[in-house]
């Protein structure tokens, strides 16, 4: 018998047509570098801060685009002599503006500012808050004709203004009180009792 296989006991080439396998993706893990994960990582996290940046870069609100400042509270409605409404005037001071912003019956504390500096010209644009105050309170009591010495306006006036002297409380009692009742006349719709309560 011959034999064809003249290399019987030599090992064979492998076949041309099988293809290599793939390495198992844990192989392919198992060969990456820790230096290479840490390069990926760092360079991730600077795209990410870069993308970051550039995004608040857009977001920004646009300074030009900003809405105005909110102006300041205006006056509440003064009745004219013949009883229509007219808008009083706007403070310009803000201490002014916001005292007249918290009065409860919407008293206009420039104008009570005024008549207060009538009479006592150091008084404070920051009083305003006490002026308006004071007049808020005597308002509620609902009366239309007040006294010019009255005794719970002089209360609180002193305690408004503890370190006022006598003669000034005499003459923000009066003043209160004038400015009270022209203010209970307007809210009512009718004609102040007394046209000057502070006797000249």
């Amino acid at each position: 018998m011959t034999n064809t296989n003249t290399n019987s006991g030599a090992r064979q080439a492998p076949n041309r047509n099988e293809r290599p396998t793939p390495p198992r993706l844990a192989d392919r893990v198992g060969s990456i570098r820790l230096r290479t994960l840490g390069m990926i990582g760092v360079g991730g996290l600077a795209i990410l801060v870069v993308g970051l940046i550039v995004s608040l870069a857009f977001l920004r609100p646009d300074e030009r685009a900003t809405a105005p400042a909110a102006a300041p509270p205006t006056a509440p409605l003064v009745a004219d002599a013949s009883g229509r409404p007219q808008p009083g005037p706007t403070p310009a001071s803000p201490p002014v503006a916001q005292a007249q912003a918290q009065s409860k019956f919407g008293l206009n504390a420039q104008k009570l500012l005024d008549e207060m500096r009538t009479h006592k010209p150091d008084i404070l644009d920051a009083d305003a808050l006490k002026l308006v105050q004071v007049g808020d309170a005597n308002l509620a009591r609902n009366q239309a004709n007040l006294t010019a010495d009255d005794p719970q306006i002089r209360d609180q006036v002193r305690a408004a203004f503890p370190s006022a002297t006598d003669e000034q409380l005499t003459t923000m009692t009066r003043c209160t009180a004038e400015y009270v009742e022209r203010e209970w006349a307007r809210l009512h719709n009718t004609t102040p009792p007394d046209s000057d309560d502070h006797g000249g």
